[in-house]
């Protein structure tokens, strides 16, 4: 008997490993962000910044305080946080852009929501590492961005404007994989840009 129920364990784990519930074509197209959505963009940004200084820096002198470091300070430009800019007509600090077309749209949503399978992704990993260089932007019918996912493809996380956009599941092997791929095979850079 042991065996047996042992076995339908087993079945059971592997049915719901393997066989999640896919979003239908409809389903696809009906849900939230896609449903309001008039365009999408996806960019890249930030790419010439290190998530950190490269090197230790330089020793505070007997004063406190070092002239290296005040120079660092005074001539170091910051990351954009996108939040930030999105209000601005120019979009001022996004380095590349790329409207996509319905089928690529249609073929985001399938990558977004049926990669890993229609289920509730409630798990949340924790990095210190989140320094996005690419978003996806979804645009209502008056041209204003309404929701944007963040993403970072160095530790592989996703951050989103709302709670609503939960049904995202990147928990499996290949997404961010293919998520990166659909950035690179448009021409956006993904990483940050070593010229060393």
């Amino acid at each position: 008997m042991k065996k047996y129920f042992s076995l339908i364990i087993f079945l059971l784990f592997f049915s719901f490993s393997f066989g999640q519930k896919k979003f239908s074509t409809n389903e696809l197209l009906n849900i939230y962000p896609f449903n309001k959505t008039s365009k999408v963009k996806i960019i890249s940004y930030n790419t010439d910044f290190v998530s950190e200084f490269p090197t230790p820096l330089p020793p505070v002198g007997k004063d406190g305080d070092s002239t290296i470091i005040k120079n660092i300070i005074a001539n170091q430009t910051f990351p954009i946080k996108l939040k930030n800019i999105l209000g601005n007509e120019n979009l001022k600090g996004i380095e590349e852009t790329k409207t996509l077309n319905f089928v690529e749209i249609f073929e985001l949503s399938k990558l977004l929501y049926n990669t890993c399978g229609k289920f509730s992704n409630d798990m949340r990993e924790v990095s210190k590492c989140f320094f996005p260089r690419n978003a996806v932007l979804f645009y209502d019918e008056n041209d204003k961005v309404f929701e944007f996912l963040e993403i970072c493809f160095e530790c592989y996380r996703i951050e989103y404007t709302s709670e609503k956009s939960l049904e995202i599941n990147g928990l499996c092997n290949d997404f961010y994989f293919k998520l990166e791929n659909l950035f690179k095979n448009n021409g956006l850079k993904t990483q940050h840009n070593r010229n060393y």
